[in-house]
């Protein structure tokens, strides 16, 4: 696929499971038409029954947790990512006005 985009997940044995975790970001940034190089990471967190996923591009850092079980992971995360997209944006331009 594009090497715009490096996608980690670890924690998750499922093959079937990291392919549908990938395909629902790499579709998100699609959705969102968003410009650059791009990596995300998906991981179990250090507080038990929840993952952590840290997203890196151009001028956006996040770093989200959310308490899910795996299989829900790919309905979840492009659904946070947008909305921490929407706040940096909406922070983003208080302080430009």
């Amino acid at each position: 696929m594009s090497e715009r985009f490096h996608i980690v997940v670890e924690g998750i044995d499922d093959p079937a499971a990291v392919d549908d975790i990938q395909k629902s970001i790499r579709q998100s940034f699609f959705d969102m038409a968003l410009p650059g190089a791009w990596r995300v990471v998906v991981k179990p967190s250090c507080v038990n029954g929840r993952w952590d996923f840290s997203i890196h591009g151009l001028d956006v850092r996040h770093t989200l947790s959310i308490a899910v079980p795996p299989n829900l992971l790919p309905t979840l995360i492009p659904r946070r990512f947008r909305e921490s997209l929407d706040t940096h944006d909406s922070h983003r331009l208080r302080i430009v006005s």
